[in-house]
């Protein structure tokens, strides 16, 4: 056994905690918001040792960023433990309610920390945290963080730098550890932490390999780790064995995802804006860029002279029939993505069409005007001629039903009664063989 898993275990068995190697299964489903997740598999292990649980309404949040009270909360189940394998006594902590106070507001500016405070740490500014109680513990445990006002801070975002002050804490209350004495540690040099408070924190836990970097070699410590990373960490803290497969809760049997409909064709005439209009009511439907105007979402669009893989060619305002008047879904995942969480799906099957919808994620596809078959002709795209699809459209599917093998779309080719919303159903004969044409798509999620 490594040093390293030697010194884990002891950490474990001092919080109480006893870690199996063993691979156990309880009759805990993930949540389906984890499908296709990264972190499917960690977080469907920490369920099922009862240390995390997802939302009331069935979900998990992977990419929401963890609060401190909630980061705190999990740190505790985390050490409070597996007994035997058995799941803990579930606690407030871990089915949280979305709370507006979860997310610091700009007035409040996250406090700067010292790593590893040496005695118990109290606050003052715990009486209306929910997590009051794991924070306490904590605290009588010397792991907590501090700015030297007394407080904690517990509704703002947990940085990556303060995670790894709080595992530190933890580690270092293994008396058998000795940091300067124990010659396996790697250093770990990032270029970003030089001048930081937490440095010393950071390289201690990226040494161990409970944290990583960027990938660009910065370590960003200032930015806010989200529910599935710090799920992550938790699970390399326990010590526990991963449990695959993953089994997740059944999908709906019908969905029909409530988006605002946007019109191309009035008042605005964006003859050609199909692509953007139809991921601009995506956004929406999912509580993106509600304030922005269809005109703005356009004009700010990155455009191009003539490669749809750049950006939008020509204005969508104007038909041109010697262009390819089109952005293709890489691109306008990228320009959509700087309002909310907009994917390229491009290449996905029709089962991981319907499955995204079905989980209540928006889908742009593209297809053909007035559902016909396809016309095919020929363009210049940067000098080079290509033969690319002619009548394109893209339009929003917004719900399935697995019932009838339909489709919930919102067209904004309104163009037959432009005065009118244009919601229908359509069947999947129609719609799945003119999506696999191309495959092109990109999701809001």
């Amino acid at each position: 056994m490594s040093r390293m898993k030697r010194n884990l275990l002891s950490c474990c068995v001092l919080f109480g905690m006893v870690c199996s190697l063993l691979t156990t299964a309880f009759a805990v489903a993930a949540p389906n918001d984890l499908r296709r997740h990264w972190s499917s598999e960690i977080v469907y292990t920490m369920m099922n040792q009862g240390i995390v649980t997802g939302y009331s309404d069935g979900t998990f949040r992977p990419d929401q960023a963890v609060s401190r009270q909630e980061a705190a909360a999990l740190l505790f189940a985390t050490l409070k433990g597996i007994q035997s394998m058995e799941p803990v006594e579930s606690t407030p902590s871990q089915d949280i309610p979305v709370r507006s106070q979860d997310t610091p507001t700009q007035e409040q500016e996250s406090p700067s920390v010292s790593p590893v405070p040496a005695q118990p740490i109290f606050y003052t500014d715990l009486e209306q945290s929910w997590a009051k109680e794991q924070i306490q513990a904590l605290g009588q445990l010397g792991i907590g963080l501090q700015d030297g006002s007394g407080c904690f801070y517990p509704e703002q975002v947990l940085t990556r730098a303060e995670g790894a002050i709080l595992i530190e804490q933890v580690l270092q209350q293994n008396p058998t550890y000795s940091l300067t004495t124990d010659t396996s540690l790697q250093t770990v040099a990032f270029s970003d932490i030089a001048s930081h408070p937490a440095q010393s924190s950071i390289t201690f836990v990226s040494s161990l390999g409970f944290m990583a970097g960027m990938g660009d070699g910065t370590f960003a410590p200032d930015a806010s780790l989200t529910r599935a990373q710090w799920t992550t960490i938790l699970f390399r803290l326990s010590g526990c064995s991963l449990m695959t497969p993953v089994e997740f809760a059944p999908l709906p049997t019908k969905t029909v995802i409530d988006v605002p409909y946007i019109s191309q064709v009035y008042p605005v005439g964006a003859w050609v804006g199909c692509e953007a209009t139809s991921l601009l009511m995506g956004l929406k439907g999912k509580g993106y860029a509600q304030d922005v105007s269809l005109t703005e979402f356009l004009d700010r669009m990155p455009k191009t002279e003539s490669n749809p893989a750049k950006g939008f060619v020509g204005s969508p305002y104007v038909p041109n029939d010697n262009l390819r008047t089109t952005i293709y879904p890489a691109p306008l995942a990228a320009y959509g993505s700087q309002y909310g969480k907009v994917v390229d799906f491009s290449g996905k099957s029709v089962e991981e069409l319907r499955e995204e919808v079905l989980l209540g994620n928006p889908v742009v596809i593209y297809v053909t005007l007035y559902w016909r078959n396809p016309i095919y002709d020929y363009y210049q795209i940067e000098g080079e001629t290509q033969l690319l699809l002619a009548n394109n459209h893209a339009l929003l599917v917004c719900g399935y039903d697995q019932t009838t093998n339909q489709y919930y779309i919102a067209d904004p080719y309104n163009i037959d009664d432009r005065y009118h919303d244009y919601y229908y159903w359509i069947d999947g004969s129609t719609l799945e063989p003119l999506y696999m044409v191309r495959q092109h798509a990109v999701a809001v999620e």
